[in-house]
């Protein structure tokens, strides 16, 4: 039988029957496990962001400065937002049709009739004490409205016309009686009878068409769209929520001698920052008039190979307006951002997002350069017909970083990192005369009682000068060199060797949690993050990045010099802090102990008791068998004793 045989199929007892009421119930289950799930998506980002959410307890740290307080509320403010976006209005909409569609259902509930037995009574609407010639007059009266002659477009006209007859039956019927009241039926003992959950319009010829169509509709349109949409954002983002088809620009454009410029052409060739357009005339207005003012910094600051002059004058060369070189938009909001011009208002959103993101490329950068250092040592890839190779190490990693601490700070790489501080970026230069910038990481790294201004400073700017310093993170760093089992006096390379670093803010007071980073330039708050290389031999062989609220943190790198330096016994590693926040905190520290060759020393081996109990008893087989073969040789000798006995 076909699809359209079943599905048009009516009349007999044998088929099945389209339910309302099992629809109804059918309905409101199905609506009920889509809705509960539903919820939970639209409430979790709202109770995230104004409960007890990460970014919640992590904007409830207390600022450092009036710039930070100022982009604390605009970060709070873009967090109450977060969750408002074009996915979240859909699903609100979804939301409340399905809780409309479900309301419907269940207010249709008291109008579908009660699942109960057969009751005659009930069927003839007349009372259990009512005579045999008040049944009679009431089945003549109800049989008239329902036959199906006079029904002929009601599909359960058979049905209905069946159902009063039974009821007529089994109370004029003495049989019919017997068996109704022992059964429930005046037909005895039934079979199981199914029902399908659907409503009964849809045996209606005019409903059928449209029906098929709805179901076609969501098989082969909706579902595939939804399952598409899906798939992809599936694997579209790395770990930091950078788009993963960056990757092959951050790998050509990386290399161990990169200048920390090249930092402002890979992000603002990524993905995210290629997308940025101009909205507005005065947008376009605004952005050419900081191009001319950086044009003119670029000459003050005698920068040679400023991209974007050489842009300019790539474009100017050009006559064909199609292939005229453009500036990027990103590239130019950046270098206004380096070299301190302030930003229009007609721009500032698209400012706010361009620097807001890079701190994320920078750490992409930053693990792709660590993994092809690690996994490949040399990058190769073809470019015009031919294999170009470079290698990326511990260098590479360093000035990326030191490109992320630019732009969290505002100042240019050659820029002195004492204009970290506002007074000696903006105001210093109108009182010093002959003397000298103070050194930044001795102000920092000094004792409150130690720090000493120099003598060109006013008396009314040093207790400002001081609370700002205060603000930078006074960095202790430990380092220790252990071996994992530590009854081992003499240490070989093929021992279990433990590098653990650990890094104490001491101006953060115990059980408090690490404000923001400290700038006076950057748009949006920024956790502090340290980032720790261990190398041997320019060659990086540990990375891990430290960040949060905990005053102190630690990371340990486990390894086994016989496995990754082979014979050598004198090992010197260099350990790397390095900041992406702060320029002039970085460290470099070395690292150096010894490990002797296994033939060089002469070790005892030592057996633990239960390890010298278990080589004394027998493996699991053997006392498996020589319990059987016992009784073997037990059972014969007994077989010969028996035999002796019977001879004599």
């Amino acid at each position: 039988m076909g699809f359209k045989e079943a599905f048009t199929r009516q009349g007999d007892g044998e088929n099945l029957l389209f339910d309302d009421d099992a629809f109804i119930y059918f309905a409101i289950s199905i609506l009920t496990l889509v809705i509960l799930p539903l919820v939970y998506s639209v409430i979790k980002p709202l109770f995230t962001t104004y409960v007890f959410g990460e970014d919640r307890r992590k904007f409830a740290r207390v600022p450092k400065s009036s710039n930070d307080q100022q982009n604390l509320q605009l970060a709070k403010q873009e967090l109450r937002l977060k969750w408002l976006t074009k996915g979240f209005v859909v699903k609100i909409i979804i939301l409340v049709a399905l809780l409309l569609l479900l309301n419907a259902s269940i207010q249709s509930l008291p109008k579908a009739d009660k699942i109960k037995g057969f009751d005659p009574y009930e069927i003839l609407e007349i009372d259990p004490s009512a005579t045999e010639q008040e049944i009679r007059k009431a089945y003549r009266k109800i049989s008239l409205k329902l036959h199906p002659d006079k029904n002929p477009d009601d599909p359960q006209a058979n049905q209905k016309f069946i159902l009063l007859t039974k009821a007529y039956e089994c109370l004029t019927d003495e049989d019919k009686k017997s068996l109704c009241m022992k059964y429930g039926n005046p037909d005895g003992q039934q079979s199981l009878s199914v029902g399908i959950a659907m409503p009964s319009f849809l045996l209606k010829k005019e409903n059928r068409a449209a029906f098929l169509a709805v179901i076609f509709l969501l098989l082969l349109v909706v579902v595939p769209i939804i399952v598409l949409y899906e798939l992809r954002s599936i694997g579209k983002y790395d770990q930091n929520g950078v788009m993963l088809s960056n990757q092959e620009k951050f790998e050509r454009g990386l290399e161990e001698n990169l200048l920390i410029k090249k930092g402002v052409e890979l992000s603002s060739c990524s993905d995210e920052l290629c997308r940025l357009r101009l909205k507005t005339e005065q947008q376009a207005i605004a952005l050419e008039k900081l191009v001319n003012e950086l044009k003119e910094e670029a000459e003050l600051r005698k920068i040679q190979k400023f991209e974007i002059t050489e842009a300019l004058e790539q474009s100017k060369k050009q006559k064909n307006k199609k292939r005229r070189v453009t500036i990027s938009i990103a590239m130019i909001l950046i270098y206004a951002h380096l070299f301190g011009k302030p930003i229009p208002d007609s721009v500032k959103s698209l400012y706010r997002s361009t620097i807001k993101i890079i701190p994320k490329l920078v750490n992409s950068m930053v693990r792709l350069a660590f993994e092809f250092s690690m996994k490949y040592k040399v990058i190769q890839w073809r470019q015009r017909g031919r294999f170009q190779t470079k290698f990326m190490g511990a260098r590479c990693i360093n000035n990326i970083l030191q490109f992320s601490q630019c732009i969290v700070q505002g100042i240019y790489e050659t820029d002195n990192p004492i204009n970290q501080i506002e007074f000696f970026a903006n105001k210093a230069k109108d009182y010093i005369k002959k003397g000298k910038m103070p050194i930044f990481q001795e102000l920092v790294q000094k004792s409150v009682d130690q720090r000493v201004l120099p003598n060109w400073v006013p008396e009314e700017f040093k207790d400002q000068i001081m609370n700002e310093i205060n603000m930078f993170p006074q960095l202790d760093i430990k380092h220790e060199v252990t071996v994992d089992d530590e009854s081992i006096v003499e240490q070989c390379n093929e021992d279990i060797f433990s590098i653990k670093i650990t890094l104490t803010r001491l101006n953060t007071p115990e059980g408090e949690d690490i404000p923001f980073a400290h700038s006076n330039r950057y748009t949006y708050v920024k956790e502090e993050g340290w980032h720790i290389l261990i190398t041997f031999q320019n060659e990086v062989f540990y990375y891990a990045q430290l960040n949060g609220a905990n005053r102190v943190q630690s990371t340990e790198f486990k390894f086994q010099p016989k496995m990754y330096f082979g014979d050598v016994v004198d090992f010197e590693f260099v350990l790397f802090v390095i900041s992406d926040c702060y320029r002039g905190l970085d460290a470099e520290i070395p690292i150096k102990f010894k490990a002797k060759k296994t033939s060089q020393i002469s070790r005892a081996v030592e057996y633990h008791k239960e390890d010298q109990e278990l080589d004394k008893s027998l493996p699991f087989i053997q006392s498996m068998l020589f319990p059987m073969q016992n009784k073997v040789e037990d059972s014969d000798s007994e077989d010969e004793d028996q035999e002796k006995k019977e001879d004599e």
